[in-house]
C-alpha cells in the first residue's frame, strides 16, 4: 500500500453562506426588504436613487417618510415608475452595503440563464410509414384528419 503525505494535501471546508442584504423588486410595484436588510435599517429612512436608478441609497431621518411594516414589503409607486423608466427590467434586486453611515444598493444584474434563456423546441411527433402514407391518401381525397 502506497503511503500519502497529508502535509500536502488541501483542506476543504465548507463555506459559510452570506447572506445579502438586499431589495427585490416585484413587476407588481411591492419592494420587499429582506431579513438581513431589516435588521439594518433604522425605524424611520429616507431613500433616494442614482439618476440612472441602478443605485439605491437609505440613510436615517428623524423626519424619514419611510417606516417598514413586520412583512418587509412596501409599496413606493412612484419609485417603480421611475426605474421602469429609466429601463431596469423587473424583477430586480438590489444588495446594499453599508457605508459611512448609509447603505448604498447596486442593481444586481439578471442570471444570464434566465434573461438569455431560448425556448425548449417542441418534439416533433413521428409516425410510421403507413401512417403517412394514410394521410397523404386521405388529403387526395379531401379528406381532413
Amino acid at each position: 500500500m502506497t503511503k500519502y503525505d497529508i502535509s500536502t494535501f488541501t483542506w476543504y471546508d465548507p463555506e459559510p453562506r452570506a447572506w445579502k442584504m438586499a431589495v427585490s423588486v416585484s413587476e407588481s410595484g411591492g419592494f420587499m426588504f429582506n431579513d438581513q436588510l431589516r435588521k439594518k435599517l433604522p425605524e424611520c429612512f429616507r431613500l433616494c436613487a442614482s439618476p440612472d436608478k441602478q443605485v439605491l441609497c437609505i440613510v436615517e431621518s428623524a423626519e424619514g417618510t419611510i417606516t417598514l411594516p413586520k412583512s418587509g414589503r412596501k409599496n413606493l409607486p412612484r419609485l417603480l415608475r421611475d426605474i421602469k423608466a429609466a429601463g431596469v427590467i423587473l424583477p430586480a434586486r438590489y444588495v446594499f452595503r453599508a457605508e459611512d453611515g448609509m447603505l448604498f444598493g447596486e442593481l444586481e444584474q439578471p442570471k444570464s440563464w434566465v434573461t438569455n434563456r431560448k425556448p425548449v423546441p417542441k418534439k416533433s411527433r413521428r409516425i410510421s410509414a403507413s401512417q403517412e402514407e394514410h394521410i397523404l391518401e386521405g388529403l387526395k381525397h379531401g379528406k381532413v384528419c
